[in-house]
């Protein structure tokens, strides 16, 4: 004998076939989403690794460049220092020259030995300059 099945088994069965499908498309779409994020975070690691390489190389030829740099100015200072030395001599002379071919006057320091501070008198007194002078708060 035959038993009748109840519509409500129907139901609840096709709800378990539907949700295993469901589940099964949506693991699979998640395998396939996350192996595409597993490569893509493997060669960022790889190309990551690949420029932290070349960062070393990099520093330690600068490295080597600076040492080298280093001992080249080592060695180059007393020739520095040689043709500073000349360098000086020849404008200390000129200089000394320069002073001794100068009037007495320019050389002279001032009787007191303190430089004359006071404003010259470039500008007379009826120039734009004067006016504005003359109209300052103070004078009226």
């Amino acid at each position: 004998m035959l038993y009748p099945i109840a519509p409500w088994f129907i139901a609840v069965a096709l709800v378990g076939v539907v949700a295993f499908v469901q589940w099964r498309v949506m693991n699979s779409l998640h395998l396939k989403h996350l192996a595409a994020v597993r490569a893509k975070h493997q060669s960022a690691q790889q190309s990551a690794a690949t420029m932290l390489q070349q960062a070393r190389q990099q520093m330690a030829q600068v490295q080597q460049e600076l040492a080298a740099a280093r001992e080249a100015v080592k060695l180059g200072q007393t020739t520095a220092r040689a043709r500073a030395a000349s360098g000086n001599t020849v404008a200390r002379q000129r200089l000394n020259k320069m002073l001794d071919d100068a009037p007495l006057s320019a050389r002279a320091l001032p009787v007191d030995g303190f430089a004359d501070t006071l404003p010259s008198m470039q500008f007379a007194p009826s120039t734009t300059f004067g006016l504005l002078q003359r109209s300052s708060p103070r004078a009226m």
